[in-house]
């Protein structure tokens, strides 16, 4: 009897456990499910539309597509919330947010109802494309002073979903290409961990920005490397920072044009203040070897060049955080970061005030 009774204790005990991990994997099922929410879309759209699209912007691909009829369409699916689509097809299109409530579109009238997240996006999205449209216009005519002038307007627009939003996820849609025009106190700001879109999957590169950025602040000490000079030696950024000298990080890409025009700005630089004590370490993201060496010997680049010729892939871009070409990086004789990104006569004032004129 006593075999029995543990038997029967051992099978209770089973029930118990299976009971609980149906019960855990019900509840794991029901909390995913309330996770996600319901998008519809409905609406009108002219004849020469001939297929839609629902476009995931994270994963910029389309998940969905309809063939409206008698102008009509639709798309319902279910999805996670604050997810960003985009409607419609290449050139006529709408930006969604998944919250849950049905939206209505109108192609021909360039309307948007139904969500007031979505309504509110729109504002900000019609007002965004137009100065988009008109800069289009003003860089096909050449016409650098109007373009300047419609990119602060640009800008300012998306500033403004930014700031007024810190409540929802309208600013993931914007950030990313805000955090080229700011400086690190901006981004930090835009990218406090209060703000409701701070983890938003679109935030990302501009979360990877604001790292980089961190990567290279003043006092921060120099982060050596390895790579390959232009005569396929190995060397260390630590046989000249950190040697009692400044040094003057600077990359570049010989196939990218911005780099091509600064170098004039770079050269002038070198000969000014090379003599006075200021090193000068250029590496490059190219790709091509014989590319390079062709560039370093057109601009008469007589400082020392590094590269490990893989581009995006080089070991610069992770250790330094280098994505936007061209760069710089000023290391005081200490071996630690003076200042980084001196540009628009910045890098020469500093370099005049550090040596003088």
């Amino acid at each position: 009897m006593p075999h029995v009774k543990a038997n029967n204790e051992q099978t209770t005990l089973k029930k118990m456990k299976k009971t609980l991990l149906y019960s855990l994997f019900a509840l794991l099922f029901a909390t995913a499910h309330a996770q996600q929410v319901n998008l519809q879309i409905e609406g009108f759209a002219p004849a020469e539309m001939k297929m839609l699209y629902l476009t995931d912007l994270l994963q910029q691909q389309p998940v969905d597509s309809v063939i409206p009829v008698n102008g009509r369409f639709q798309f319902s699916r279910t999805t996670e919330p604050n997810q960003f689509f985009c409607v419609g097809m290449e050139g006529l299109s709408f930006i969604i947010i998944s919250d849950g409530t049905p939206v209505s579109i109108n192609f021909n009238k360039g309307t948007l109802t139904g969500s007031p997240l979505n309504e509110k996006l729109h504002t900000y999205d019609l007002r965004t494309s137009a100065l988009d449209m008109a800069m289009q216009y003003a860089f096909m005519a050449q016409d650098k002073v109007k373009l300047d002038s419609l990119r602060r307007a640009w800008h300012s627009v998306m500033w403004e979903a930014v700031e007024d939003n810190p409540d929802n996820v309208i600013p993931a849609y914007y950030i990313n290409e805000l955090v080229f025009a700011c400086d690190y106190e901006e981004i930090k700001e835009m990218l406090s961990p209060d703000k409701a879109y701070y983890d938003h999957p679109l935030t990302r590169p501009a979360l990877t920005m604001l790292h980089d950025h961190e990567l290279k602040m003043p006092g921060k000490p120099f982060i050596d490397m390895e790579m390959s000079d232009s005569f396929g030696r190995q060397r260390k950024l630590s046989e000249w920072c950190g040697q009692g000298k400044y040094v003057l990080l600077h990359f570049w890409d010989s196939q990218y044009e911005p780099c091509l025009r600064d170098m004039r700005r770079v050269s002038y630089c070198y000969r000014e203040f090379h003599n006075k004590g200021l090193e000068f370490v250029g590496i490059s993201l190219d790709t091509n070897k014989q590319q390079w060496l062709q560039a370093i010997n057109a601009n008469h680049m007589s400082w020392t060049q590094l590269s490990d010729l893989k581009g995006q892939q080089s070991i610069a871009v992770e250790t330094w955080g280098i994505h936007n070409l061209p760069s710089n990086v000023l290391i005081a004789p200490d071996g630690k970061i003076v200042a980084s990104n001196l540009f628009n006569g910045d890098l020469e004032d500093q370099l005049e005030d550090i040596f003088g004129e």
